[in-house]
């Protein structure tokens, strides 16, 4: 069956679909994914958890999906046409009424995004649906695999970095979520003695990022496509961050990963990998968690 899964968000949002990709295709059935096209590249590869193909959410193609067109265009019928099943996650019924009337003879399923408050980890929830199509909800997915070109990327930093390097990522997709920028750049210190550490920087990072940015041991990537920045942060002693994309993305590449919560509950959010470690604040607040604990549990997994 050709199954297409619809999520329009960021990183994080798409690196948690992994084992709903993987149990669709460990079921024999081939997975696409519309979108955003940057979020959608962490899924597209040859790995038992990568989609075949990604549509980009913004292109104007799917545009008429949300404006309550009477008349769907014949471009985006063409396109949703080879899909007999559709999986959307999503709130909007004016979306999945949209996919309904864009692929008639699919067999279109609605999920919630978000789990309900004390219900299973996002990724089983996402996953859910795939029981549907004598696919195994439960199943753990494998960690991510680099392709050759991939492989010679991370190579150039590796290079730069030396072995068992450290980490850093200290933004996420809200400020109430991030530790302190300057315990981070403390964090740094404390554990490298000088030697180069990787910063990891999004778009939206330049103020969590500047304290770090000015040690002068720190490596910058910036905007590095997300197959490849999770090719380098497979071989990190340890990978530092908050409930963010990039640590989810360090997770499913095998990453050891040392995520720091707050407000957000791990039981439902914690990335999801063979080698996370969480540290959550007791009072849910993120400057409650002390720097002395962190930097000891990241000694601790880099040991």
């Amino acid at each position: 069956m050709n199954v297409l899964l619809v999520r329009a968000g960021a990183l994080g949002d798409v690196v948690l679909l992994r084992t709903a990709v993987a149990a669709l295709r460990a079921a024999g059935h081939s997975v696409s994914l519309l979108a955003p096209s940057g979020a959608g590249a962490a899924l597209r590869g040859g790995g038992r958890c990568d989609v075949d193909g990604v549509l980009p959410w913004e292109s104007a193609t799917f545009a008429g999906l949300l404006a309550g067109e009477a008349t769907l265009s014949a471009e985006l019928r063409g396109v949703l046409s080879p899909f007999e099943a559709v999986v959307a996650y999503t709130a909007s019924a004016e979306l999945v009424r949209g996919l309904e009337k864009a692929a008639p003879t699919a067999n279109v399923i609605a999920q919630p995004p978000l789990p309900p408050p004390n219900g299973p980890h996002a990724a089983r929830w996402l996953s859910e649906p795939v029981a549907a199509f004598g696919a195994d909800p439960a199943l753990t997915p494998p960690v991510m695999v680099a392709s050759a070109q991939e492989k010679a990327r991370a190579q150039s930093w590796r290079g730069r970095l030396g072995s068992r390097f450290l980490a850093i990522h200290p933004g996420s997709g809200a400020a109430r979520k991030n530790w302190s920028a300057e315990r981070f750049a403390s964090l740094a210190e404390h554990l490298t003695a000088g030697r180069r550490f990787l910063l990891v920087e999004g778009p939206a990072d330049a103020e969590a990022a500047a304290p770090l940015a000015r040690l002068p041991s720190a490596v910058r990537a910036r905007d590095l496509p997300p197959r490849v920045l999770g090719a380098v942060l497979a071989d990190a002693g340890v990978y530092v961050g908050n409930d963010s994309g990039v640590s989810h993305l360090a997770a499913a590449w095998g990453a050891s990963v040392l995520a720091l919560f707050g407000p957000t509950d791990p039981a439902q959010w914690a990335p999801v990998g063979p080698r996370v470690t969480v540290l959550r604040a007791k009072d849910e607040k993120m400057e409650s968690l002390e720097l002395e604990e962190v930097a000891r549990t990241a000694r601790q997994t880099l040991e």
